[in-house]
């Protein structure tokens, strides 16, 4: 039996987190949505196996970049959602390890894309 990659979603507003939990549930892939940076690094200990985290920074302060620092130091890939397009977290997510950053609303289809590249690398 094959395990559905798992990806953790880090996002404030619960419902946006069924929403990623519905679209990326029918690619194909397991979701666990968490609300804030603690829980987050409850799942990361938690879990065997995280194949990526899809990280919403909207409404965090700066110590986000601490839980963005473990996943670097853990080596899970994951991509930074900001609400607007700023070069400060352009910049300070490459150097916390980010893959990518998107500007909110997603396009679901680069979404994919870019989730399925850092998965199946």
């Amino acid at each position: 039996m094959s395990l559905k990659p798992l990806i953790l979603a880090l996002n404030r507003n619960k419902r946006n987190l069924e929403i990623l939990e519905k679209i990326l549930g029918k690619e194909g892939y397991q979701v666990v949505g968490v609300l804030d940076p603690p829980e987050l690094d409850s799942e990361i200990e938690k879990q065997e196996k995280i194949d990526m985290v899809l990280m919403d920074i909207s409404g965090f302060d700066k110590s986000i970049w601490t839980s963005c620092e473990r996943l670097r130091i853990k080596e899970i890939p994951f991509l930074i959602l900001s609400p607007h397009h700023q070069r400060v977290v352009e910049e300070q997510g490459k150097i916390e390890g980010a893959h990518g950053v998107l500007v909110k609303p997603l396009v679901v289809k680069e979404l994919l894309v870019l989730i399925k590249s850092l998965i199946d690398d």
